[in-house]
């Protein structure tokens, strides 16, 4: 009965194993079958699966000793592959074409998706220089935005500490731009202040360096209302779509210097301007207005017009708070515009002249130094400037007064009228040639510190003039 009993088990033992092989089997069956293939050109199979297919090369994960290796196989030495069954011949495909760097996209050819590329990814990185700039500041500086107590305490107050120690001194800013870095982490718990250190910091790039990349990163991490810097942004990163956008959600220009009607001059779009204008004025502000205005028409060589528009400035009786220096700002333009109109650069003689115009400091003008060459404004130096938010005007608007010395008209429809279209600055006029002089057209401010850089470009308007009348320095 034992010996039956025995028999029993082993048989049944043997029953279990015989159908937990055939089991294994039909799963290596299928495992085996279910595989990827992969065949090279020298005869090679391997079983696995298939990762990737490129243009140059596969990626296989290959069963090998039971491991699962990934190996990568030179496009030229695969003949085949075969995927869920299918086989398949291998082919050398396209080479995809390199994604464009945004950076070294051209100005002004840049799409919407490239500025934004262009943002995130060199937005958020730190300058080259950043960490060669120690971190220094007043260990009594509140940097959480504190307000100190009433009264100047730039050693206490970070707002305060920024207008009149970091702002005035070109020296400081990279420090300040370091500092302002260092307060996202020391305000990163409390949104309010986070984001006063994000669009000081923001203001900094704009404002200090030009870097509008970095600038437009920071204004988008602020949040808030930052249309028109983010848009000026856009716009010197080469898009003009992406700074429209934002510039039409702003329905009325409320800037103290008619920021945005200055915008759509600077893109081009002088009825815009205008149109803005025109309701600035409305809303009770037409000292601002007005001479946003005027300045629009002037770079866009409508000198009458300008002039028009910088009276209303003049004769208007109420305005905004800072009328006074609207208006003597209004009546320093009229000068510039009257001797600009009546500009030849090629009968101005060689030599060096010198010439003054108000800025930002009623009690400080700007003076400049020019150099007239061959017939062409050879260099523009500014020598004294006490305004304290020049910014990166002293250096950037001498390069922009160069690039934009005269303007030709286009040919007119009349062909018995011969006209000269050399693009040279050195320009005779001769008998019988039309040439329409707009010295100095489409001359963009630089953005922030548009009161200095006026009164850069006016003072070289005002040694221009007098160099043409004989004045030499």
């Amino acid at each position: 009965m034992r010996n039956v009993r025995k028999s029993t088990r082993t048989s049944i033992v043997r029953v279990i194993a015989i159908l937990v092989g055939i089991l294994l089997a039909g799963a290596m069956f299928v495992s085996s079958a279910g595989a990827d293939e992969i065949e090279t050109k020298e005869g090679t199979v391997y079983k696995g699966k298939l990762l990737k297919e490129l243009h140059d090369k596969v990626v296989f994960q290959a069963n090998i000793g039971g491991a699962k290796v990934e190996l990568n196989f030179p496009i030229a030495k695969v003949k085949a592959v075969t995927v869920n069954g299918a086989r398949r011949l291998v082919k050398p495909g396209p080479k995809p074409k390199a994604k464009p760097d945004p950076v070294a996209i051209p100005k002004n050819q840049r799409t919407e998706t490239q500025v934004d590329d262009l943002v995130e990814n060199v937005g958020r990185s730190k300058p080259d220089w950043y960490a060669s700039v120690p971190l220094r500041f007043p260990p009594t500086l509140k940097l959480n935005w504190q307000i100190a107590s009433r009264g100047l305490k730039p050693h206490v107050n970070l707002r305060q500490y920024i207008d009149t120690i970091i702002t005035p001194a070109p020296t400081k800013w990279k420090e300040g731009v370091r500092l302002m870095h260092h307060t996202l982490t020391v305000n990163r718990t409390s949104v309010m202040k986070l984001r006063l250190s994000q669009r000081a910091l923001a203001d900094m790039y704009f404002n200090f360096f030009g870097d509008f990349a970095r600038a437009a990163f920071w204004y988008r991490q602020s949040g808030g209302r930052n249309h028109i810097p983010l848009a000026t942004c856009y716009l010197r990163l080469g898009c003009k779509s992406l700074a429209i956008k934002l510039l039409k959600e702003i329905h009325d220009d409320n800037t103290q210097d008619g920021s945005a009607i200055r915008l759509w001059s600077e893109m081009g779009e002088v009825d815009k301007a205008l149109y803005h204008a025109e309701r600035a004025a409305n809303a009770g502000r037409p000292d601002v207005a007005y001479l946003a205005a005027g300045d629009a028409c002037r770079r866009d060589g409508q000198y009458d017009k300008a002039l028009t528009y910088y009276q209303k400035v003049v004769d208007a009786e109420k305005g905004s708070r800072l009328i006074k220096r609207n208006s003597a700002r209004a009546t320093a333009n009229i000068e510039a515009v009257k001797l600009q109109a009546a500009l030849r650069l090629s009968k101005i003689p060689d030599g060096t002249y010198q010439g003054q115009a108000l800025g930002y400091q009623k009690t400080a003008p700007v003076v400049v130094s020019v150099t007239m060459a061959n017939g062409s404004l050879e260099s523009v130096k500014v020598v004294g400037i006490r305004d304290q938010r020049y910014f990166i005007s002293r250096v950037e608007m001498p390069k922009r007064i160069l690039a934009k010395q005269i303007f030709l008209a286009p040919p007119p429809p009349d062909p018995l009228i011969r006209v000269r279209r050399k693009t040279a600055l050195v320009i005779k006029e001769e008998p019988g040639t039309v040439v329409e002089w707009l010295a100095f057209k489409d001359l963009d401010t630089v953005s922030g510190a548009t009161q200095s850089s006026q009164g850069i470009f006016n003072a070289v308007i005002k040694a221009l003039a007098e160099a043409q009348q004989g004045k030499k320095e």
